[in-house]
């Protein structure tokens, strides 16, 4: 099963937009705003074994709230 389709995100906190997970560069996943840009911090990993681990971490970021954005005041 792809991981994709094992995490669930909710809207973007922020605006209400459509979340992206996002793997980078093959060692670590974050989550951001299709809309807005905002985003979750990179949790990374080692190995096979950690990847969905990473994955659920930064989805539970995002879900909550934990999102950071570049507008000017954040």
């Amino acid at each position: 099963m792809d991981i994709h389709e094992m995490i669930e995100l909710q809207d973007c906190p922020l605006c209400g937009g459509a979340p992206l997970l996002e793997e980078e560069c093959g060692c670590g996943y974050y989550v951001t705003c299709l809309d807005c840009g905002g985003y979750t911090v990179t949790m990374d990993f080692k190995s096979e074994e950690d990847r969905l681990s990473a994955a659920e971490k930064v989805a539970y970021l995002w879900n909550t709230g934990k999102v950071l954005s570049n507008s000017p005041g954040e």
